[in-house]
């Protein structure tokens, strides 16, 4: 039953490939949003773009009840948002932000679905190495694509949406290409995930997984204009950080499983922590942002796979699949939106450069923490 289970989710990696390939349009969608409007613009931007998402990860679950529509739908549907709104994406970023948020929740909606109705738990860390290694090489090709598109239009920010929309129109056909079958989503009672024990011991998790994940998008972009200061010189110097996070990954893609997943986070925690120390240190030397881009290349997919399979623990909980993914999404939006409001009310007068100081200390003692953190649920929870 388990091979057959692996064997299935297998099938969920050209759907995870092209999500993967899609989502390297928020980082240049901040960079571009950044580069036209400034650190305001680039905070509503981002405070849309969680919200956005973590509406449209919650309508498939929501309307589950009444309409009974396959995964697959769903999976097309987060596509054809993009593929629909990004063409007119340009000097409008709150457009930006609803096209990428619907995409980014109703394609999550699904891939949790899916990964949590078909993965044992000894399954997970050999999948989640694949499907790190076949977003990440997917990520690469499409950087590459948009960085000579940009090059060619003159840097002009039309040309990176237009190639994005045109990836998202193919991916509408062959994403739920061979997804495997599962249930329709439907809601049971999430409330009942609330008042859960468990799930309440979840939350200071969840927080340091996730909480800066608005902060983080801000102070990157303000740190990579300041620094590249084209946005092609940006996707050169990110393909090039992706070629030496793909290598990493694709020589140790067989090596993970169940009684090594602490070491593997260890180390991912220490290449997490070192770039950000390199992010803070852009402050004072610009040029540091390019071993920081490339060092977070590497350890990033590490860190993520590890995450990924600490989510899916975590979610290990009694109740409907349903309830526990939608609790959970809700429960991140809170930590983000809050986290991100409190960081640009406090920094919003700073210089730049402060405020990636501020943002890259508080990113680094939070993956140390969700680190300690870690080490227990590996080791103790079932």
């Amino acid at each position: 039953m388990q091979k057959a289970d692996s064997a299935q989710a297998g099938r969920l990696l050209p759907f995870v490939a092209l999500q993967g390939a899609l989502s390297t349009v928020v980082g240049f969608g901040a960079w571009l949003v950044y580069g036209q409007g400034g650190g305001t613009a680039t905070v509503q931007y981002a405070l849309v773009l969680l919200t956005a998402a973590v509406l449209a990860i919650s309508l498939p679950y929501a309307l589950g009840r009444w309409l009974q529509l396959a995964v697959a739908t769903w999976v097309r549907l987060c596509f054809a948002v993009p593929a629909l709104l990004l063409w007119w994406a340009d000097g409008r970023p709150l457009l930006l932000a609803v096209a990428l948020g619907g995409f980014l929740g109703a394609g999550w909606a699904a891939r949790h679905w899916l990964e949590l109705s078909l993965l044992q738990d000894g399954q997970r860390d050999a999948y989640a190495a694949r499907a790190t290694v076949w977003t990440v090489l997917a990520s690469l090709a499409t950087t590459l694509a948009v960085s000579v598109a940009l090059a060619r239009s003159g840097e002009a920010a039309q040309a990176a949406y237009a190639c994005y929309a045109v990836l998202a129109a193919l991916a509408v056909v062959l994403a739920p290409r061979q997804l495997p079958q599962a249930a329709p989503l439907r809601l049971q009672n999430p409330l009942a995930i609330v008042r859960h024990a468990a799930f309440v011991r979840s939350l200071p998790l969840y927080f340091l997984e996730s909480g800066l994940m608005g902060v983080g998008l801000v102070i990157n972009a303000s740190a990579a204009v300041h620094a590249l200061g084209l946005a092609s010189h940006y996707g050169w110097a990110l393909s090039a950080a992706t070629v030496l996070g793909a290598a990493g990954l694709h020589a140790v893609r067989a090596r993970r499983h169940a009684g090594n997943r602490l070491r593997w986070m260890g180390l991912a925690c220490l290449g997490m922590v070192l770039a950000q120390a390199l992010l803070a240190a852009t402050a004072w030397q610009g040029w540091l942002y390019v071993p920081h881009l490339l060092l977070l290349a590497w350890a990033q997919p590490f860190w993520q796979a590890s995450e990924q399979v600490l989510n899916q623990r975590a979610l290990d909980l009694e109740g409907a699949l349903a309830d526990r993914i939608l609790v959970r999404e809700w429960v991140l939006w809170l930590f983000r939106v809050g986290s991100l409001l409190l960081f640009w009310l406090a920094a919003r007068n700073w210089p730049a450069p402060q405020q990636w100081f501020l943002g890259s200390l508080l990113m680094g003692l939070a993956t140390l923490a969700e680190w300690r953190l870690a080490r227990h649920w590996l080791r103790h929870r079932p």
